[in-house]
């Protein structure tokens, strides 16, 4: 008599963020991915950049203009707010489904916009 066991296969799929619901984990991985996207645009332009950006638009006209290093600003924000946001959400086991969806959204937003700046001041100074 033979005996065999029948296993089933798991799904295989990405294992990123396990500490977040499902349902948030795209999202999740999405504001990360944007935040790379932001680094590597900066990295991939940075050369071809002006010495001096005008990086602060609300500032007079004469105060405007920083050394081009200073776009490495974004992409470090972006990576601090992720960074903060995902730990609060990894330590917070106990929060409000609601809160830590807002938490996320947030993220993500944010990180939408600091790209969107930063494609804003290569796209003007190239």
């Amino acid at each position: 008599m033979d005996l065999t066991f029948r296993t089933e296969k798991k799904k295989v799929g990405l294992r990123y963020l396990l500490f977040l619901p499902k349902d948030l984990r795209f999202i999740g991985a999405l504001s990360i991915f944007l935040n790379i996207i932001g680094l590597l645009a900066v990295l991939i332009f940075y050369n071809s950049l002006q010495k001096e950006i005008p990086l602060f638009y609300s500032l007079p006209s004469d105060q405007q203009l920083v050394d081009k290093k200073f776009l490495f600003i974004l992409p470090a924000i972006g990576a601090i707010m992720n960074i903060v946001h995902l730990s609060i959400a990894y330590f917070e086991k106990e929060m409000n489904a609601n809160i830590l969806k807002m938490l996320i959204q947030i993220t993500l937003l944010l990180e939408f916009l600091a790209l969107a700046i930063l494609l804003r001041v290569i796209i003007i100074v190239s």
